[in-house]
C-alpha cells in the first residue's frame, strides 16, 4: 500500500490537456476587447476574478450549452486515471485546485470516469438555462491569500494536512500566480511543466517535469509503496 499521499492537480493545461476555459470564451467573443481585457490583468488594473466574468459574460450562451462543449473537446492527461486509483486505494484524496469556474470542469472530469476527485474552482450560481450576465461564487477564496487567484491553492493543500494528516500533499501544475505560489508555500512535492517547471528551476524549487503524461508521477508513487511488515 502506499503511504499517506494525497495529490492536487491544477486543471486547464495540467489535468486537462487544453485550457479548457479559455475553449469555452475564444469561440464566441470578440478578440479584441478580450486581448483588451487580458492586458488590463496584466497590467494589475483587473483582478484575475474581474477578468475572468467578464470574458464569460461576453459569451451569448448558458452554462448549459458551454457544459456540453467542455465535455465534448476536453480531454483529460494520459495516466491521470492510474495516479487517482493509486491515491484512492491508498485511503489518500485528489482534488482539483482551479482557478477556473465548476461548470465547465466538472463535465470533463465526469467524462473521464474522475466525478470523486474533490473539486475547488469558482462556481457560478445561476441557473444552466440562464444567460449571462452570471452570477459567481468564490467558496475556496480566502483574504489571506496572497493574491486575488479565484481559489488558495495553498489553503486547499493546507487543509488536506489538518484534516486528513496527510504525510505528504502532492500539487502538480502548469502556471504561475496561485500554482507557483503553492509549489513554493504549500506543497510537499511538486509535479510541473511549462511556466510552472520554469518558475521552480528559476526559484530553486525542486520539481519534477510531467510531460504528455503523468508517467513521472506514477512511478514516485509506485516507489512510495512499501509492504506493511517489511524491514
Amino acid at each position: 500500500m502506499l503511504a499517506n499521499i494525497h495529490v492536487v492537480f491544477d486543471f486547464d493545461g495540467t489535468l486537462a490537456t487544453t485550457f479548457v476555459g479559455g475553449e469555452m470564451f475564444r469561440c464566441c467573443t470578440s478578440p479584441d476587447r478580450v486581448a483588451e481585457l487580458s492586458a488590463n490583468f496584466s497590467d494589475g488594473e483587473i483582478s484575475l476574478r474581474q477578468y475572468q466574468e467578464a470574458v464569460f459574460d461576453m459569451v451569448d450562451e448558458t452554462t448549459f450549452e458551454m457544459s456540453k462543449r467542455a465535455e465534448l473537446n476536453g480531454c483529460i492527461r494520459r495516466c491521470a486515471t492510474e495516479v487517482c486509483e493509486l491515491v484512492w486505494d491508498s485511503g489518500g484524496v485528489v482534488s482539483v485546485a482551479s482557478a477556473g469556474l465548476d461548470f465547465y470542469i466538472k463535465p470533463v472530469l465526469e467524462k473521464a470516469g474522475l466525478d470523486r476527485v474533490e473539486l475547488h474552482s469558482g462556481k457560478v450560481l445561476s441557473e444552466p438555462a440562464e444567460r449571462p450576465p452570471f452570477r459567481y461564487d468564490y467558496p475556496s477564496y480566502v483574504k489571506s491569500c496572497k493574491g486575488d487567484w479565484v481559489t488558495c491553492k495553498c489553503e486547499v493543500i493546507n487543509r488536506l494536512k489538518s484534516n486528513h494528516g496527510a504525510s505528504e500533499v502532492i500539487f502538480v501544475g502548469d502556471g504561475l500566480l496561485g500554482d507557483a505560489c503553492a509549489a513554493a508555500n504549500a506543497a510537499d512535492t511538486v509535479f510541473a511543466t511549462g511556466k510552472l517547471l520554469r518558475y521552480c528551476k528559476e526559484n530553486k524549487i525542486s520539481a519534477t517535469e510531467f510531460g504528455k503524461d503523468f508517467g513521472p508521477l506514477i512511478r514516485y508513487l509506485h516507489d512510495k509503496t512499501f509492504i506493511t511488515g517489511a524491514s
